[in-house]
């Protein structure tokens, strides 16, 4: 906020605030500081356009219903296919005039497509799948309480919530304590971020570079038959984490699938991951 607060927003038509923010590992701003931003802006004359993307994600990270995430905004525009697990598309929103405004503007823009209704089917499970039957269980809205499926087969989905609370308990077990032994792997070598995950996602920055961290990767995988990791990136000489020492980072996102794996396994693995590099990479 007072970054927002200290510039001049004289030719400034909108201030567009992503929740979570995905390139800060899922961080999500302080909520006071969205509220005072609105009145700040609204003051201004400035639009306030929230990039929700992964709106239900920060739903559960401020656990607060959608209709109060999105009340500060002017505009909020939502992914169907990230968290929802939909085909494609999104949804944009905001007042009568500002929609159809946007719908002339998608149209110029060739987004004018013959039918959505695969889009629309999709998002529409989706969106019945991962939040409303989770909502309708009783004292089940969105904090974690859920109930479980009876059958192993068909596993009752996670909510946002389950799948936030899920990464943090495993990023506490891997790196939580230090005085532990076992822990001083990944300390070591790598840095959660943020230290304590704020919705289902986390980034890890790892001193050894891509190459390193795969081949551990693939002992890992041959030994135990566990791919810890699919994608990772070089960091750029730029980047802050690369002048802290890093040279490579993991975005880790819990979702329906892999937070159907047992936690001992998930920490297990890391550990071996961790062990690995510290026996063959010089860090």
């Amino acid at each position: 906020y007072e970054h927002v607060k200290g510039t001049n927003l004289n030719n400034v038509s909108t201030l567009i605030l992503e929740l979570p923010h995905r390139e800060l590992g899922g961080k999500l701003t302080p909520w006071d500081d969205i509220l005072k931003m609105k009145q700040h802006l609204a003051e201004h004359q400035v639009a306030f356009h929230c990039d929700g993307a992964r709106m239900f994600e920060a739903s559960a990270g401020y656990q607060q219903s959608l209709a109060e995430l999105a009340e500060p905004f002017d505009s909020v525009y939502v992914s169907f296919y990230k968290g929802l697990g939909g085909l494609s598309g999104a949804m944009l929103m905001g007042n009568a005039d500002f929609c159809q405004q946007a719908r002339v503007w998608l149209r110029r823009f060739g987004g004018n497509l013959f039918t959505l209704m695969p889009y629309a089917v999709s998002a529409w499970g989706g969106y019945q799948n991962h939040w409303k039957k989770l909502l309708d269980v009783p004292n089940g809205e969105n904090n974690g309480s859920c109930k479980r499926g009876t059958s192993d087969r068909f596993p009752k989905n996670l909510t946002f919530t389950e799948k936030k609370l899920k990464l943090a308990g495993i990023v506490e077990a891997l790196v939580g304590d230090i005085d532990q032994k076992e822990k001083r792997y990944a300390t070591k070598i790598a840095c959660f971020e943020p230290k304590i995950p704020q919705v289902n996602m986390v980034h890890l920055y790892l001193r050894p570079t891509v190459d390193d961290c795969n081949r551990a990767r693939n002992i890992i995988e041959k030994r135990r038959g566990v791919c810890v990791f699919h994608r990772i990136r070089s960091l750029d000489r730029l980047d802050s984490a690369y002048r802290e020492g890093y040279r490579s980072m993991i975005e880790i996102t819990m979702g329906q699938a892999n937070g159907m794996i047992p936690d001992e396994t998930w920490v297990n693995s890391w550990t071996e991951f961790f062990q690995e590099i510290l026996r063959t990479v010089h860090v």
